[in-house]
This record gives structure tokens, sequence and C-alpha cells, in this order.
């Protein structure tokens, strides 16, 4: 298990005190700015466990643009990180939660429950992956190498939707959270489904890239969304085909987390009943990951027409039991029943606090307007999104090859 931890406070009795506090069990980092911070977190990133940062860096909340810059940087986005502040303002909390903080710590520390709370995050995040780890199949990708593939790939999905929507990667954040939930209950409460822990994370993992495809389509029917007229309908659900052949005939190292991105790729838009886009396949002959993903893009639409609700959580269960049997089934419906503590905390704090209709009009939303060029003359669409899948395995393996060398 990894055995550093980094506390960023600019005060030097608070940097002390933790040091004092975990100096015998691990290995403890000290920095006095965000940028030294940052810079210790690139050097180390293999190696820490947790990262303790104070909201007021320089006297103001810059902690909040730390933990940002700290989600972004690669190979960090499984990286835990605890805020600590004197004060804990709610709206401070709301936001840290947002940004993907796991637990807050209260100045001054108290030495014994800063010592258990902590230690406690590090066993739950680390040994359940390095557990999940040694499960994985012989010959699979781990886990920590899936984490780092898709980081990668996240980073350069964003860098095409930026300009789009800034809501985007709060949306693919949520998504992946609501997916996790949902497949960690679906594991539990149907353990003849054959979904394995291991499962549940890569699946998580490969939410992010459900509309990947539209990055193949042009401008005017990405913009023109899943309502537009023939023949723009139509042409808009081919991204479903395109994102599954991105993801197709990828290298056997990389499996099965190839496969369940392609899976998610092309069937996110595939109701239970056999509905939906494309138009083969029905019930349990969907792929069980889209099925979750697709459940969990539900929750998600649902949660955001809701949110002026006092309970977020009870109206989107009862808009999804209306449903059942038609865009999911009773067994996922089970599953988002198991889920309702993460989906509640998610609802509450993971908004995305979109723009007025009339700055949304200038600006489409990415889940129906992600924009990309059309296919050159004379090359397909298909043949694009193969030759763009080709261009990112040549670009990410010599980055894993120089990674493994370093």
């Amino acid at each position: 298990m990894r055995n550093t931890l980094l506390i960023i406070d600019d005060s030097e009795l608070d940097r002390a005190i933790f040091n004092e506090i975990f100096k015998k069990e691990y290995r403890v980092l000290r920095a006095a700015t965000a940028s030294e911070g940052i810079d210790l977190v690139r050097k180390n990133a293999q190696d820490i466990a947790i990262v303790v940062l104070d909201i007021c860096l320089q006297r103001g909340p810059s902690g909040f643009s730390v933990l940002e810059r700290l989600h972004k940087q690669e190979g960090c986005g499984q990286l835990p990180v605890v805020l600590l502040t004197a004060e804990a303002e709610p709206e401070w909390v709301y936001r840290g939660v947002e940004l993907g903080a796991v637990d807050f710590l209260v100045k001054p520390l108290a030495p014994v429950a800063t010592q258990n709370r902590v230690k406690a995050i590090i066993e739950d995040i680390w040994g359940a992956m390095e557990e999940q780890d040694e499960d994985a199949p012989q010959g699979k990708i781990s886990l920590q190498e899936a984490e780092i593939l898709t980081q990668r790939w996240q980073k350069k999905f964003m860098s095409f939707c930026q300009n789009h929507d800034e809501t985007f990667p709060s949306y693919t954040q949520r998504l992946r959270i609501i997916t996790s939930a949902l497949a960690d209950a679906y594991y539990i409460l149907f353990p003849e489904s054959g979904l394995t822990p291991y499962d549940c994370k890569l699946i998580s993992m490969a939410s992010g890239f459900a509309e990947v495809g539209q990055l193949a389509l042009p401008d005017d029917i990405i913009w023109g969304g899943a309502e537009q007229p023939e023949p723009g309908r139509s042409q808009f659900f081919l991204h479903t085909k395109l994102g599954g052949e991105f993801f197709k005939d990828g290298p056997e190292e990389w499996e099965p987390l190839m496969s369940y991105c392609s899976e998610v790729a092309t069937y996110h838009h595939k109701n239970y009943d056999g509905t939906g886009y494309p138009t083969a396949l029905a019930r349990d002959k969907i792929p069980l990951s889209a099925q979750l993903v697709r459940a969990a893009m539900l929750c998600s639409d649902l949660a955001d027409r809701y949110e002026k609700e006092h309970d977020i959580f009870r109206m989107v269960y009862r808009a999804l039991a209306l449903q059942m049997g038609h865009t999911l089934s009773q067994k996922m419906l089970k599953a988002v029943d198991e889920s309702q503590k993460t989906l509640e905390n998610v609802f509450r704090t993971m908004k995305l606090h979109r723009k007025p209709p009339e700055e949304q009009a200038q600006k489409p939303q990415v889940q129906e307007a992600i924009t990309a060029r059309p296919a050159p003359a004379g090359e397909t669409l298909s043949q694009q999104a193969k030759n763009t899948r080709t261009q990112l395995d040549s670009l990410l393996r010599a980055r894993w090859a120089k990674r493994s060398d370093s």
C-alpha cells in the first residue's frame, strides 16, 4: 500500500502537527504553497496515498483551484484529497465535495481523530484497489493501468469539448460516480449476473466515453440532437455505432476495458425493451455495462429536471419506476433503490449550474452537441473513427512505453 502523505498548508505550525501525527507510520511531505504542493504531487504521484489540503492558502480559498489542478493531473484521478479548514462553511463543504474532496478536517487538529480518519480513507481506497488488482483476471489490465489510460483519454476528449459546454467535465464525473454506485449495488444484489468489483470499476471508467462517437459527426447533425427530423435523426444516432467502433480491436493487454468502452458507447441510448438505438438487441441481451450507464444517464437527467424539489431522489426514483420494463429493468430499479445514499449525496452536491436558457441557446449542451469536423471527402465516418482511434492508440502506447522505461 502507498506510504506517503502530503500536506499543503501555509501554516508552519499545522504542517509540523501533521508531520508529528503521522511520521512514525508514513513518509510525510510538506508544502507551504500551491505550486510547491503541485510539484510534489507530480514527482511522487505513484507513492502518495492522500493529500491534505488547506482551503485558505495565501489568505483566500485558493485551495479549491489546487484541488481542481490535482484531479486534472495525469495519474492523480484516484488520489484522495482531504480539505483542511478552520471554519467549515457549508458552501465550502458543498464546493469541495463537488470538486472531488473525500472528507474535511477542521482545525485545530485532534491527533487521534485525525489519524483514525486519514488511515481509514487510505485503507478504504488503496486497500480495496490492491485487493481488486490481485483479483484481476490473469493477463488482463490492472485497475491502476486502466485508471491511467482513461485519464489520458478523458483529457483528450475534454480538449475537444471545452469550448462547447463548461459543465461537461462535471457531468462526466457525476455520471461516473452514479455508474459506480449502481454497479456496486447490482453486484451485491445479483451475484448471479457474474459482475465482479473489478468489472464495476472498469465500467464506471468506461461511462465517461459514452458520447465519444459524436466527435465524428458534422456540427449541424449534432446540434440537431435526438429530436431533429429525418434524415438528421438517423444520422445523429450513428454516433453510437461510431463510438463502438472507436474502441473495437484495441490492444489485448487493455482488455476488458476496451470492450466495456465499446459496449457503453454503442448501447447507451438503448432501452431495456429494445427501443432506442441501435435497433438490435433487447432486454438481457443488452450488455450489462451499457444498461448500467443508461440507467446512470437517466438518473442524472432526471436529477437536473427535479433539482428544485426537496427530495430529488424520491422524484427520480418515482419517474424511473414508471419507466420500469421500458427504459430499465426491474433489477436495475432495485439497484437504484439500493444506491439511495450515494445518489442523494450526488444529487445534492454535484449540480451542474447550467446557464439560463437564453445563454444555452448560444452554446449547445455537450450531451446534445459535441462539435467535430465533417469527414473529409471520400472518407466514411467509420474510417474516420478508426483512423482517429489508431492515432490515439499510437500516442498512448508511446507514452506508456516511456512511463514504463522511466
